[in-house]
């Protein structure tokens, strides 16, 4: 699994990286390995904790188990769809942009990377102060983008 960075505004000092869901389609020491390499302080998981369950149960067990080598925040999405908690969205958004403010990799995921991944960076991106259009432009160059009109209208509103 590539781990795709987002161009940042040069002020902020730490890296936005998207990708797909750890250890879905790796072994989960792999993705440890890369997470170390890529000095990870925080992992944002963008699915709902039962589908992290269903599509990589090493990863849902390092974090059931406590044993993650990074800080974790769930901020459930449906698949093609908007946040199951609108206000623990933004928190969340606002949460990731204070980590890449104080220096921090994050990185933000969900199954495959691309639309809930996408739709998320782009409000991040708003939060670090870009329009929806420069957002979007920099999201899109890192491989993701929302994936419909209600996750389109998600970055708007945010």
């Amino acid at each position: 699994m590539e781990l795709r960075p987002v161009d940042l505004p040069a002020s902020v000092k730490g890296t936005l990286l998207l990708g797909g869901m750890p250890a879905r389609f790796e072994p989960w020491s792999a993705f440890e390995v890369r997470a170390r390499a890529a000095s990870l302080g925080l992992v944002v998981c963008l699915t709902p904790r039962i589908e992290v369950e269903e599509l990589s149960p090493a990863y849902h067990a390092a974090v059931a188990q406590g044993t993650l080598p990074f800080r974790w925040l769930n901020v459930p999405m449906r698949n093609f769809g908007l946040p199951e908690d609108a206000a623990a969205f933004r928190d969340g958004v606002h949460q990731v942009a204070q980590a890449l403010r104080a220096g921090d990799a994050v990185m933000l995921h969900c199954a495959a990377g691309l639309g809930r991944t996408g739709t998320t960076a782009a409000c991040v991106l708003k939060a670090l102060g870009l329009g929806a259009e420069e957002a979007m432009h920099r999201v899109r160059e890192a491989g993701s983008n929302p994936q419909n009109a209600q996750q389109s209208g998600l970055v708007t509103w945010f």
